[in-house]
């Protein structure tokens, strides 16, 4: 392992100087750069959407010149492009012969790096066969099916495909990436920008035998938790955003991820490698920024030790607390249950009688003859009703034991979020200096992942305070009393039952 980590450190320096090397001389391509360079290196191709003349094919060309001996091929495809554009005229003397066989020198079946521009004019008689080149790195030359050692193709459109043909082939380019021309800031250097060639010094060049290297090491690098979590953050997302990825494309999306954390240096996949994947995902440029933003919220989440899954924990407690805070039952005197009357004062009637009322609230007689009346005479009686008195409800107290219990049931998600809350100091502290050794992360992420940790430190921190006040609740409960006091002896006693008792008819 060891021998491992020494060819990988002399290998992250020379990319390092290489990313160097292909963004001399361009502007705010530092992102393109990388994703050209990392795509190369994991057997991926690149998409760049946007309008002419923002340097497409400038990258392409750069990134050639990443690899030893390497080929280039370029091209612009037309609607009415034929196959002999891109991969190689018919041989005559082949056909004189009946064979069907291209000569392929010089196009793109014995390129290492292309560049196609406008990739999605390619019509159904290009397709099949660029499908195959990009995605088998095999081309059909009449009868044989040949290896090609093709790297990667870089290719460039102005527009989005639309036809369900094209589908296959967009799905073919790993990363994409919509390249805008310069902004303002960077407007009066464009002015004052002069063309340059870039040279690169052979010595830290490329060799096609340390790709395969590369890919075959990168293999080993195994997945964290933290990325499989994303993974489903980002395929649940995509469910509800209604858009699709395909199985090969998730499968070509870890290779990916491996062979990023492999050329940085590191001992798995981590989530900072995972910034590649909204570049991975998007069908449309507006896209982006969602998949973006799924990706910094959970920068700051940790699929072991995260503080989402506490949230409904303390929505429970916050109820079984209120529960018990007004949890009451019916009082009783010698096993009867007690009532309230009319005037507040405790009873053991269950109900009382009162005059009846009509709509209005008059009081209701009966005269002579039994009919109700509102009218009151010597003549007539009060119409009597029974109506129920009210439960006389006492507090419930609670042992000591359930107290117990409750607080250190709580206690245990004041602990977990504590350690969240130190996992996300650590990782606030670590970030910086992990963005600026790693050699593809976009730098410009880092002041959103240190909002976002500080943004999940504040949420943490009320979530503590909400556990505070849980623990305070539950050591607060009435604690029963032992022993417990009948309600009559207390009466007798002076000890107050909230009323006076009266007893029932009949009870001494």
């Amino acid at each position: 392992m060891n021998q491992q980590m020494t060819v990988t450190y002399d290998l992250k320096a020379r990319l390092n100087k290489l990313i160097d090397v292909m963004q001399s001389g361009l502007l705010e391509r530092e992102h393109q750069v990388k994703l050209v360079l990392l795509a190369a290196l994991a057997g991926e191709h690149v998409l760049l959407l946007g309008p002419p003349g923002t340097a497409k094919s400038e990258l392409a060309k750069r990134l050639k010149d990443v690899f030893s001996g390497a080929n280039y091929f370029e091209r612009l495809l037309t609607r009415f492009s034929v196959p002999e554009e891109l991969f190689g005229p018919l041989s005559i003397k082949a056909l004189e012969e009946d064979r069907y066989h291209r000569l392929t020198d010089g196009y793109l079946p014995s390129a290492s790096v292309a560049f196609i521009d406008e990739i999605f004019k390619a019509n159904s008689a290009i397709l099949n066969s660029l499908l195959t080149v990009l995605n088998e790195r095999k081309f059909d030359n009449g009868i044989n099916r040949n290896e090609i050692d093709l790297i990667s193709v870089v290719a460039a459109s102005n527009e989005l495909p639309e036809g369900e043909e094209l589908a296959a082939l967009y799905d073919r380019f790993m990363l994409r990436s919509y390249v805008n021309p310069v902004s303002d800031d960077s407007f009066e250097q464009l002015l004052h920008l002069e063309d340059s060639e870039t040279s690169v010094d052979e010595s830290i060049r490329l060799q096609l035998d340390e790709l395969k290297t590369i890919q075959q090491e990168a293999k080993q690098i195994p997945l964290s938790t933290d990325v499989i979590a994303l993974c489903t953050a980002f395929r649940n997302y995509l469910a509800a955003e209604k858009i699709e990825v395909s199985d090969r494309r998730w499968r070509k999306l870890i290779k990916l991820l491996r062979v990023s954390a492999y050329t940085s240096q590191q001992q798995e996949v981590s989530i900072y490698d995972a910034w590649l994947l909204p570049h991975c995902l998007w069908d449309k440029p507006e896209q982006l920024e969602g998949l973006v933003d799924v990706y910094k919220r959970s920068v700051a989440v940790d699929s072991q030790d995260g503080a989402d899954d506490l949230v409904e924990y303390i929505n429970i407690w916050e109820g079984v607390l209120k529960r018990d805070q007004q949890n009451k039952v019916q009082g009783e005197q010698n096993g009867k249950p007690l009532f309230l009357n009319e005037s507040g004062k405790v009873v053991q009637a269950a109900s009382r009688k009162i005059q009846a009322k009509d709509a209005k609230g008059n009081p209701l007689f009966v005269d002579q003859h039994g009919q109700e009346t509102t009218r009151h005479s010597y003549q007539t009686n009060p119409k009597m009703i029974m109506e129920p008195n009210e439960p006389y409800l006492i507090t419930v107290k609670y042992s000591q034991g359930h107290i117990e219990d409750r607080v250190r049931q709580v206690s245990d998600l004041s602990n977990r979020l504590q350690r969240f809350a130190e996992l996300l100091e650590q990782r606030k502290t670590s970030v910086e200096s992990t963005l600026q050794g790693h050699l593809w992360i976009d730098g410009s992420l880092l002041p959103d992942m240190t909002k976002t940790l500080q943004s999940a430190l504040n949420h943490t921190e009320s979530l503590r305070k909400r556990v505070d006040k849980l623990i305070s609740g539950f050591q607060s409960l009435p604690l029963e009393e032992q022993p417990q006091v009948p309600p009559k002896a207390a009466t007798k006693s002076g000890e107050a039952l909230q009323g006076e008792y009266v007893p029932a008819a009949g009870e001494e």
